[in-house]
């Protein structure tokens, strides 16, 4: 219980000490909408508004985009802005969030009435570049290693690629439909926006190839950076895990008291009670469903009960490569779990955190026999580099090294506690020679 008690206050110290340096560095939020407030930052909005409006972003051919908003007003306010064009444009010049995403971007700014509607139409230029082959990509909405984060102030947001393309990419927390990418303030509260601060929109002619080059441009635009963050991130959690993995595997203690039997029993039973009790827990302090971080804790355990339950009854038959691919096959199984609760986008971290516990069964098993395991070590120290490099760009890279490793040292922790078994359980299967039952 102690180790149990040390991971957790680990874990809070650890997400409180990077919230600091978050919430202080961070600028206030920025409205996609520039003229749909009040939002967060500002009480601007056009005089007489009775909502927050729309906004659709039409790009054209060349990566130009015209934004057209529309922003509901009282009858009395339209019948003066109707007669009052000078009027009008006032009310839209002072309605102009100061931070809103395109800021400084903004051109050809048109304002008319329809009905009792006011509409705002300007130009961003250059929202879309060419990506790989004949594939475009929407990367203005991406905010890389900046602390920029958005809110979406408008009922609706719809970002409109060319005529006659499609989008090929998934986008989190957005509706698509053929060339069009929709999000709608989450029941109805415009504070809360599930716009990413890292979208990007690809878009071609459609089709599995179209599909692939627009995630290989993706890949290119991200990946130097990801693999960036990865290494500076993660590199001290993955000599950490290294020499966990070294250690429990030399280890011996607790072999000649606990057979295998016993072992496989505990380590289903630490996955069943685990899965159920997290499932249980998040769904009672939600109260609205099951939370996602209880479902990455119930994925896990799922995933450690079926690896003890079929290690110790095909162990004897797989050797130490065998126990590998079943390693990888119940951490494949652990992020099933996730998306099958969940949906997509699928969480790296259970996966990643998942594997590097598993392989601690084929680890031992390689030491019992005498062998140094290099490579499987190897792809276990790699995992918290993995989970870092998957989730880039994002503003939390900037602070450093040290960060990183505060906040993925404890998986060096739970690797060494929950692999242990694991590791007994491979040294019983290398050197018993014999099945569980």
């Amino acid at each position: 219980m102690r180790a149990a008690h040390l991971v957790i206050a680990l874990c809070c110290v650890s997400v409180g000490l990077a919230g600091v340096p978050a919430v202080a560095g961070a600028p206030p939020p920025s409205q996609l909408c520039g003229v749909c407030g009040p939002g967060v930052a500002n009480d601007a909005q056009i005089d007489g508004a009775t909502g927050h409006g729309t906004l659709d972003v039409y790009v054209n051919e060349t990566g130009d985009s015209r934004w057209h908003a529309r922003v509901p007003v009282t009858t009395s306010v339209a019948n003066r802005y109707r007669t009052n064009v000078t009027a009008l444009e006032a009310a839209v010049d002072d309605a102009w969030a100061r931070y809103h995403v395109a800021d400084g971007d903004v051109r050809a700014v048109e304002t008319t009435l329809e009905g009792d509607t006011v509409v705002v139409n300007y130009t961003v230029e250059d929202v879309a570049r060419r990506g790989v082959g004949d594939t475009w990509i929407i990367e203005y909405f991406a905010t890389g290693t900046s602390p920029t984060h958005y809110q979406l102030v408008a009922d609706r947001l719809t970002i409109h690629t060319p005529e006659g393309t499609a989008i090929t990419n998934t986008i989190p927390a957005a509706t698509v439909d053929g060339n069009a990418a929709t999000w709608t303030t989450e029941n109805g509260n415009e504070w809360d926006s599930d716009f990413d601060d890292q979208t990007y929109i690809t878009y071609g002619s459609g089709g599995i190839l179209d599909t692939v080059r627009g995630y290989a441009t993706i890949g290119l635009e991200t990946g130097p950076t990801a693999l960036a963050h990865g290494v500076r991130g993660g590199v001290v959690p993955a000599v950490s895990i290294a020499i966990v993995g070294i250690v429990i595997g030399r280890t011996e203690r607790g072999y000649t008291t606990v057979d295998a039997a016993t072992l496989e029993q505990v380590i289903v039973a630490i996955g069943v009670i685990g899965a159920g009790g997290f499932l249980v827990v998040g769904a009672i302090s939600t109260g609205t469903g099951i939370a996602p971080d209880a479902v990455a804790l119930t994925s896990l355990g799922v995933g450690y009960a079926l690896l003890g339950s079929a290690g110790c009854r095909l162990g004897g038959r797989l050797g130490t490569r065998g126990l590998a691919g079943l390693s990888v096959l119940a951490a494949i199984t652990t992020a099933a779990v996730s998306l099958l609760l969940v949906g997509p986008p699928m969480d790296a971290y259970p996966f990643c955190l998942g594997l590097a516990t598993a392989l601690c069964l084929p680890i031992g098993h390689a030491f019992a026999r005498g062998r140094t395991p290099i490579a499987l070590i190897a792809v276990a120290a790699l995992t918290p580099i993995a989970a870092i490099a998957v989730t880039s760009p994002h503003p939390v890279s900037g602070y450093g090294m040290a960060l990183f490793s505060l906040l993925f040292l404890p998986w060096a922790v739970c690797v060494a506690m929950f692999g242990y078994p694991l590791a007994l359980l491979g040294r019983h299967l290398a050197l018993d020679d014999r099945y569980c039952r």
